[in-house]
């Protein structure tokens, strides 16, 4: 900014003095030249005079003048001619510009940087440097996973390789089979209720860990997806949620109401408008709000009758397109979701998991029949999710993300390790969706240009060690609800973005129990972790 100024003085003084190059002298400029080479030439006596005088002084003996005032008088003559020729007008503007110059300088290398940071790479890779002891964030690199008996690439690289290959290689050609499967289904479904005044369903839109390109296993458990639910012509659906205070998820009610639709009926007259037409003076076949009624408990649509209602609709639909398929399609039981699992002549199998999700708003937040991690013992409970804006965010960091990035290698060591290799427990406190939040945060802290292969063991790491301090502290925020940080791509909701962080970990300083099960876990996970060296070496 400094020498940005600089400059501007410089063209400033250019501009009020400029320098006109010509090749004829004018007499004005020979002039100038002469009084030049004169002020020099006395400039010159003057300092020889005072040379030989300073010499003379410190030799011993009488001191002599050497009487340079006449030489004085004849420069200080000279100069104030020059200056008279001048004029008062660039004398002050000399003054001018040199003061202003000194206090822009000075204004300069007094103020503190104020360089606003990149609301995505907020952070650098170095553990030792000045902004990751600053940062809060990045703090917990320095945890106990520095350990010397860590697992390198090669031995991480081993274990994947053994375990973990080509599932990231099938995954895309899968889920792209999968999304088009449904989606026909879901053609078909909406042929069988056209205008029957049910629920209309859009196409899915892919979710949680296999969509996101993470999936832990060679054979994903199930392909998740996300059918959005819209409410039948003459209803409209009314969210309302529930805050329950200290709850790490949010629930809410979907109540279906009649909409006046007077307008359409008239003109289109493909409508009828419930709201202002009696009981008795409909048809059978008119008998719209008895219709969706079947899905609701009172006003508020069920979890459970949507289901049933909407495994019976599948079931029907795939009898229209059986015999476009080699393989069988079965429905399995599900109070909060559509389980579907298809299987091949070969022997192969491949299962499907459907949940219906209300859309809130114009966002892509949704609340949906099957939580991300636990459901809900009341039936008319629907859980908020984010799966839709973490699924982009995972696209959206692949996009931007060197090749063959490692991030994604984290989260499948880790949960892998998690799921496969520790006992099986019903209530255990740490979950996937804490492993992947870590993950999430720190593709935010550090720049996507530290995620290169060779830096898996040293991602793999601050990921644990995130995750520790989170635990250490009991604090480990959602990633997308109070984080200004989230880069602008991903759709989040404004009072989302800006409301306060939700702490995950809140429930554990409230029962100590539950934090201490969780350092247990933890430390098993480590332990998985280091053994991962030595199995190198068989």
């Amino acid at each position: 900014m400094a020498v940005g100024s600089l400059l501007f003085l410089a063209v400033l003084a250019i501009v009020h003095h400029p320098l006109m190059v010509s090749d004829k002298q004018d007499p004005a400029t020979v002039q100038w030249v002469q009084e030049r080479e004169q002020r020099l030439a006395l400039e010159m006596t003057r300092l020889q005079l005072e040379f030989e005088q300073r010499n003379h002084e410190e030799r011993p003996g009488p001191r002599r003048s050497l009487e340079p005032n006449q030489s004085q008088g004849e420069e200080e003559a000279t100069a104030l001619r020059v200056a008279a020729e001048r004029g008062p007008d660039d004398m002050a503007w000399d003054g001018w510009h040199y003061g202003v110059l000194v206090i822009i300088l000075l204004v300069e290398l007094c103020r503190p940087s104020m360089e606003p940071e990149s609301s995505y790479d907020s952070s650098s890779e170095d553990v030792s440097s000045e902004e990751e002891e600053d940062d809060a964030e990045a703090a917990p690199r320095r945890s106990c996973t520095q350990h010397p008996d860590f697992p390198d690439r090669a031995a991480l690289e081993h274990f994947y390789d053994q375990h973990l290959q080509g599932v990231s290689k099938d995954l895309a050609s899968t889920c792209e089979f999968v999304a088009g499967l449904v989606n026909t289904l879901l053609e078909a479904c909406r042929v069988l209720t056209y205008q029957t005044f049910l629920p209309e369903l859009e196409n899915c839109i892919g979710v949680a860990s296999t969509f996101e390109g993470w999936c832990p296993h060679r054979d994903p458990k199930a392909y998740r997806v996300l059918v959005p639910l819209l409410a039948p012509q003459g209803h409209s659906f009314r969210l309302e949620m529930e805050n329950a205070e200290g709850a790490r998820e949010k629930h809410g009610r979907v109540v279906v109401e009649l909409e006046c639709v007077c307008k359409r009926e008239r003109l289109l007259g493909d409508v009828l408008c419930f709201l202002h037409h009696a009981e008795e003076d409909l048809r059978d076949d008119e008998q719209g709000p008895f219709r969706v009624h079947i899905l609701c408990s009172s006003s508020h649509l069920d979890v459970g009758k949507t289901m049933l209602w909407f495994h019976s609709l599948v079931g029907q639909a795939w009898a229209l397109m059986a015999h476009n398929y080699s393989f069988q399609l079965a429905a399995q039981p599900s109070a909060s979701s559509c389980k579907l699992r298809l299987a091949y002549e070969s022997g192969r199998a491949l299962c499907i998991e459907i949940i219906l999700g209300v859309q809130q708003g114009d966002s892509l937040v949704f609340l949906a029949s099957h939580g991300a991690e636990t459901g809900h013992p009341s039936s008319t409970v629907w859980v908020e999710t984010f799966a839709v804006q973490e699924m982009l965010f995972f696209q959206l960091v692949s996009r931007y993300a060197p090749q063959d990035s490692c991030h994604l290698k984290c989260l499948q060591i880790l949960i892998h390790l998690k799921e496969c290799r520790l006992p099986t427990l019903e209530n255990r406190v740490l979950t996937t969706y804490h492993f992947k939040t870590a993950l999430m945060h720190l593709l935010l802290l550090l720049p996507l240009s530290e995620w290169r292969p060779e830096q898996l063991a040293q991602r793999l790491r601050d990921t644990l060690s995130y995750l520790h301090r989170g635990l250490e502290e009991k604090c480990l925020y959602h990633f997308l609800i109070g984080n200004s940080a989230l880069p602008n791509q991903i759709p989040v909701p404004k009072a989302c973005r800006n409301a306060e962080p939700l702490n995950l970990f809140q429930h554990l300083a409230l029962k100590p129990a539950a934090h201490a099960q969780a350092l247990s876990e933890f430390l098993e996970i480590m332990e998985q972790v280091r053994a991962l060296l030595p199995q190198r070496s068989k």
